[in-house]
């Protein structure tokens, strides 16, 4: 009996223990059923605020918690440097060895020194959001307080490094202003690379070769010129025309004044970073990663309305902040960039096109052979599946000289050869659709195998045929496959680039993104706010396609028969 009574009580201990070891468990589930009652926060938020000094707990001293930021903001720029090192003076080099010629160390290494003063800003004033609900103002003087030593610390290694802000840019060493005659030359560097090529004060530049200048062009042109380029300046001095050669330099104008900018963005991001709610990390962190294409496209949009960019930040011809113009746009409709004489609208319409041709065969191709694979059974099936699914894969680059070879011999055929011959929008577009049904055909099968029998037999049944049912039944219940793949097709053959300036020879079948490329001439100075203007005209028609295709597709989900398996 004794050893019984021991047992129970034993088994009781432990289903108590179990119990409490529960409860001890579930702490986020009561707290969520409390706050949801009170209206207090939940979830994540809460355990992040947990962390946070309460009202009634007595904070450090400032120093400690300023020693403490500053730690970690001086831990994540070395973590960001090491990892730069490691691109460009480890990784780059071995790629380099090999005799591979790539940018994407390069471009990785600036984008972390990019990001490196706000991932910084960010560490430090994880510390100071410790404070937001009991002390507002400490908090706020924490982390202003380290993001201006921080901002301190970095811009000393830009200054003694002659990088960032302090970089050398290209410069002929001479101060100039606007007359009506030309660009009056007001004062020269002594020993610079004006006074070396003997240009005197009191010279009026007229021209740089026998292109006309003014202070602004004149500004764009030395400033997109390469170290040790030569610029042969067309001069008045007195009543005499003259020319000289002058070589570009790179000069560091170390001025602090041009850091008022960054400190003052400095200290905006990190109010934003103190105040930011703590749910929102994950949307900010995404915003992160796009940055590039968010920074990207801004460029372009801002570079197209002004005269000249120094990131993203418009310069007027004097360097000033400003010089927002429309005169990029002007060139595109005038028809001249960079002295390339040009018509936009017949480039316009060989793009569209080429884009429309493809979609629609692509379209019409895919959709009957996807049914023809779901729906019918055919020696050789199998086959097809899996040797379509190979030539997806299959790079098409390794094609363009048997496709080239192909598109000739076809060209001197009589009638064919004109529509779909070398040089043709008929035979870019044959291509260009090619490489594009293997997808649309895969594409089509899944969105056909999804469909029921049940609506086919119907049909057939009440006496249509296969085409009609095909057609009227089958494709309307596959319009989201269809506008995806439309949207494939069109934006695939609205900024093809390879097949089109590979198949055509001249501008006659020139579309938009070959034509860019012909406005970046190595023989001549490349314009890039005017490219990129082109190449924001280029977007304009894809933005409005996809602003209407996307409403579309939101709502033309609805179909297929109610209740079918």
């Amino acid at each position: 009996m004794g050893i019984r009574i021991r047992v129970c009580c034993s088994a009781g201990l432990h289903r108590r223990r179990a119990r409490r070891d529960l409860h001890a468990c579930l702490p986020l589930r009561r707290i969520g059923r409390r706050t949801a009652r009170g209206g207090a926060m939940t979830g994540p938020e809460e355990l992040f605020d947990s962390a946070k000094i309460k009202p009634d707990e007595a904070p450090r001293a400032f120093h400690q918690d300023l020693i403490d930021a500053l730690r970690l903001g001086v831990i994540s720029i070395v973590l960001l440097l090491i990892a730069a090192f490691f691109f460009s003076r480890i990784v780059h080099p071995l790629f380099a060895l090999g005799s591979v010629e790539e940018t994407a160390m390069d471009v990785l290494t600036r984008l972390i020194l990019l990001a490196l003063p706000f991932v910084a800003y960010i560490a430090a004033a994880s510390v100071a959001r410790r404070y937001t609900g009991a002390d507002t103002v400490r908090a706020l003087a924490l982390a202003l307080t380290c993001t201006v030593i921080l901002f301190a610390l970095i811009s000393t290694g830009h200054y003694a490094l002659d990088y960032g802000v302090f970089a050398p840019q290209p410069s002929l060493q001479m101060t100039l202003s606007q007359t009506d005659a030309g660009i009056r030359v007001d004062a020269i560097a002594p020993g610079g690379a004006a006074e070396t090529a003997e240009i005197q004060v009191g010279d009026v530049i007229t021209a740089i070769r026998r292109d006309p200048m003014d202070l602004q062009s004149f500004n764009r042109r030395v400033g997109q010129a390469a170290e040790g380029d030569p610029l042969r300046l067309r001069f008045i001095r007195g009543a005499e025309e003259m020319q000289e050669t002058v070589r570009v330099v790179l000069v560091s104008d170390k001025q602090l004044g041009v850091l008022i900018p960054g400190l003052a963005l400095g200290l905006i991001f990190t109010v934003i970073i103190v105040f930011l709610p703590g749910h929102w990390a994950p949307y900010i962190a995404l915003v992160g990663l796009l940055s590039p294409l968010i920074v990207g496209y801004a460029w372009v949009i801002i570079a197209t309305f002004s005269f000249r960019t120094e990131g993203l930040i418009p310069l007027d011809g004097n360097d000033n902040i400003g010089g927002f113009t429309l005169k990029n746009w002007e060139s595109i409709f005038a028809g001249n960039i960079s002295g390339l004489e040009f018509n936009i609208w017949p480039i316009l319409m060989t793009t569209l096109a080429i884009a429309v041709v493809m979609t629609v065969v692509v379209l019409l191709v895919s959709s009957m052979a996807g049914y023809a694979l779901s729906r019918m059974n055919f020696p050789g099936r199998r086959f097809f599946l899996s040797f379509t699914l190979i030539l997806h894969g299959f790079p098409a680059i390794t094609l363009l000289i048997p496709i080239f070879i192909v598109l000739l011999r076809l060209g001197n055929l009589p009638i064919i050869g004109d529509l779909i011959g070398f040089n043709t929008i008929g035979g870019i577009a044959l291509v260009m659709v090619a490489f594009q049904l293997p997808l649309g055909v895969w594409l089509m099968k899944g969105f056909f195998d999804n469909i029921p029998w049940d609506m086919e037999r119907s049909a057939l049944i009440d006496g249509a045929s296969r085409f009609r049912t095909y057609w009227e039944i089958l494709l309307p219940q596959i319009r989201p496959g269809l506008l995806a793949l439309g949207i494939f097709a069109f934006i695939g053959g609205w900024n093809a680039y390879i097949i089109p300036a590979t198949y055509s020879i001249g501008s006659g079948v020139s579309n938009m993104p070959v034509f860019l490329n012909e406005l970046i001439d190595e023989t001549a100075p490349v314009d890039w706010n005017q490219v990129a203007a082109v190449g924001l005209f280029q977007l304009i028609p894809i933005f409005i396609f996809f602003i209407f295709a996307q409403e579309y597709l939101l709502n033309i989900y609805a179909g297929g028969t109610k209740g079918s398996s």
